[in-house]
């Protein structure tokens, strides 16, 4: 049986099936920041797949960097400009072709940076503000890091289906926008608070900025504009890190106003979504450290070898996953086909990593999988050791149900119980002598258990050490 969500996608197919496609045509400038952001590239990727898996009748494709030919630009219904600014500009010296655009009734979305043309470039500012009715000027507009709470103006079609933003990002306010806003109708407005524009300087702030928000001037985010010739603009100055494309109330947001400025109907819902399949972090380790299992999914889809670590790493996604102990991550690793057993850089195994972590339920479900209990880390302890050392009850009683061997010496020579004797309690001292572990047993360098109890003056292991010799 389909499911409804199945249904209504294939119902909304149905009713734009008449309809000749819009092209869209995302035009992305490189990469030009580390980490996740400005990833201009993966960004125009990711949003292109959400309008063609959609539903909706439109065809989007990726240009990196400006197309060869015009005329691909000129053929487009809808072009989306999402680069760096000033002189790295993804449409620098192509203003004719976007004025060409805009007189022949042609839509234009511009987003995040792209919104500040170069200063040398005078007529390309002029067709972004005659296009989408705003750009960012340096000395007016604003860039700062901050956090966004707000929900779109519920009147306009391109905010059906989002209930409300909130995300921490670099974006972007205090715009310039053409006199009398002609045709520019807010989105997503706020007022941020005025501590962030508290410090003067080209972007980060100035009198005329904290002027306004002193008057309690809504600050635009997002925006549609309508042209008198029927061409249509978009402009939202969010879009610097790439994991917010992630968000669905984000992604709705820009696709709505994409899929409006291509002069399609916003279906009642917004935007129909779809995961997005290509992964968000640059790494699965990343993916691990942030917990976000949806995009561990992603990479293990994208490349399944990974679940195995990649050779010569310090530490496999398993490793990483029970050291930020993130259980269910762990737990898909090892469906995925982990190793349970591979070392790490140290030579610990995951069972080394989850004892040292004494994380239990991790113990039980790594020994379910036959986890090796006798495999020695760098230091020649097995985990049977480290549990002993650091007094893990019920993590020893784990590892010696399992089978572990309570004598398996050390690269010193050492039993587990002597380990415990230098610092455990009672209980484990006679766990270990109750499972087997021989207290006669000499270490490499000659001493008992006995004689390590006393050594640190453990009153307990002494106690309990020193009942078996009677």
């Amino acid at each position: 049986m389909k499911s409804l969500a199945g249904l209504a996608l294939l119902a909304l197919t149905c009713a734009f099936a008449a309809e000749s496609p819009r092209r869209v045509l995302f035009i992305a400038g490189p990469k030009s920041h580390d980490r996740d952001m400005h990833e201009f590239p993966r960004g125009a990727a990711l949003l292109a797949e959400a309008l063609n898996r959609s539903g909706l009748p439109m065809v989007a494709d990726v240009s990196l960097g400006w197309p060869q030919s015009d005329a691909t630009v000129a053929a487009a219904s809808l072009v989306v400009l999402y680069s760096d600014g000033l002189e790295n500009h993804v449409a620098k010296s192509h203003a004719a072709a976007l004025r060409a655009r805009l007189d022949a009734g042609k839509s234009l979305a511009v987003l995040h940076f792209a919104l500040e043309p170069p200063g040398d470039d005078p007529a390309l500012r002029q067709v972004l503000l005659d296009a989408i009715g705003g750009c960012f000027e340096v000395g007016w507009s604003v860039n700062p890091v901050w956090n966004l709470k707000a929900s779109p103006i519920a009147a306009h079609p391109a905010a059906r289906g989002v209930v409300a933003l909130n995300l921490q990002d670099e974006i972007y306010f205090h715009l310039r926008f053409r006199d009398g806003l002609r045709g520019v109708a807010p989105l997503l407005t706020v007022l941020p608070p005025a501590e962030i524009v508290a410090t003067d300087g080209p972007r980060s702030g100035n009198a005329a900025v904290r002027a306004a928000l002193a008057r309690g001037e809504p600050q635009t985010i997002a925006w549609t504009c309508l042209i008198e010739n029927g061409a249509r603009g978009f402009g939202f100055t969010g879009g610097h890190a790439h994991r917010y494309w992630y968000d669905d109330q984000v992604r709705r947001l820009v696709l709505n106003g994409l899929v409006w400025a291509a002069g399609l109907e916003v279906p009642a819902g917004g935007v129909p979504l779809v995961s997005p399949s290509a992964p968000c972090y640059g790494s699965i380790d990343e993916a691990i450290a942030r917990g976000d299992i949806a995009d561990v999914k992603r990479h293990l889809a994208h490349t399944p070898e990974l679940a195995r670590g990649a050779p010569g790493a310090k530490l496999t996604p398993l490793h990483q996953a029970i050291l930020r102990k993130k259980p269910e991550i762990a737990a898909l690793l090892l469906e995925s086909g982990a190793d349970v057993n591979a070392p790490d850089a140290a030579n610990r195994t995951p069972l080394h990593m989850a004892v040292e972590r004494a994380d239990a339920p991790m113990v039980q479900a790594l020994l379910a999988r036959h986890a090796d209990t006798s495999r020695r880390d760098r230091t020649g302890w097995t985990p049977l050791h480290h549990a002993a050392a650091k007094n893990l009850i019920e993590i020893a009683r784990l590892l010696l149900d399992a089978g572990a061997d309570p004598n398996f010496l050390s690269e010193l020579g050492g039993t587990p119980l002597h380990e415990a004797a230098a610092g455990a309690g009672a209980e484990m001292v006679q766990l270990l002598l109750d499972r087997g572990c021989d207290p006669t047993l000499h270490s490499k360098p000659g001493v008992t258990a006995l004689d390590l109890a006393r050594e640190f003056k453990n009153a307990p292991a002494i106690e309990a050490l020193e009942r078996v010799k009677k």
